[in-house]
């Protein structure tokens, strides 16, 4: 009897041995899933960001273009107005030139 009971106990601590061996391996498992699932969910976040940021980027570029064209086109058209107003006073200008160097030929 005293045989069985330890046969018993033996096979106890086997079982109990196999159960402790099996958990560890269960549980190496899971952190291993945990870890591919983490690697997973960063890779998807970066790539999230960088769609993101490229979008900003590519949405900033075009704003600050058409902000660059929009000022150009003031730029153009001031300088328009600037040069058309010299050509009316271009003549009165030239005017007053000949009048002078009439004026002072003319005296001498």
């Amino acid at each position: 009897m005293f045989v069985e009971e330890l046969a018993k106990i033996k096979e106890c601590e086997d079982k109990a041995e196999t159960i402790k061996r099996q958990a560890k391996a269960d549980a190496r498992k899971k952190i291993e899933d945990a870890e591919a699932r983490a690697v997973n969910i960063i890779e998807t976040a970066e790539a999230k960001a960088k769609d993101i940021l490229d979008s900003e980027m590519n949405s900033g570029q075009e704003e600050s273009q058409r902000n660059y064209n929009a000022s150009m086109e003031m730029s153009q058209k001031e300088a328009e107005g600037l040069i058309e107003r010299a050509k009316t006073k271009e003549d009165k200008a030239v005017g007053l030139i000949a009048e002078r160097i009439v004026s002072i030929c003319g005296n001498s």
